[in-house]
């Protein structure tokens, strides 16, 4: 069972639309271009984190990472 179809079903359950804006931008191939390379900047930066073995870097990547993460799929 694929992942959107299990969304399709909940969005069906509560009655959703199916046609909105952002759930076609989460579908769309620029979107899954970007959410790769989400990833492979997450494992990067959990290999900086280990390599560093200090917990105030080990936060900052976190947080920096976040932030970029939300920033870089956001639509533009």
């Amino acid at each position: 069972m694929s992942k959107w179809n299990i969304v399709s079903r909940i969005r069906q359950f509560y009655g959703l639309s199916e046609n909105t804006q952002e759930l076609k931008w989460t579908r769309s191939k620029l979107y899954q271009q970007r959410l790769e390379q989400v990833k492979t900047g997450w494992i990067i930066s959990g290999l900086c984190m280990l390599a560093a073995q200090n917990p105030a870097v080990v936060l900052a990547l976190f947080m920096f990472s976040g932030f970029l993460s939300l920033a870089f799929l956001e639509k533009d």
